[in-house]
């Protein structure tokens, strides 16, 4: 079953926040964890990625380095 893309979405920014909760990140890997932890339900490309840490440098929740 696919996973609707508005519940993609909206996902995208707690399911962020919870694998950099579990320790430091970088993109492709996150991507990973999002196919294995969905079970290959949701596959995110970088581009629907990398906007999404974009925004949370912005407010303040995460910091790149």
């Amino acid at each position: 079953m696919a996973v609707p893309k508005d519940l993609v979405a909206a996902s995208a920014t707690p399911l962020i926040l919870s694998i950099l909760a579990e320790g430091d990140s970088y993109g492709y890997a996150i991507i990973g964890q999002v196919k294995e932890l969905s079970g290959g339900q949701m596959q995110w490309t970088d581009g629907m990625l990398y906007p999404v840490p974009h925004r949370l440098e912005k407010q303040g929740l995460v910091q790149p380095y």
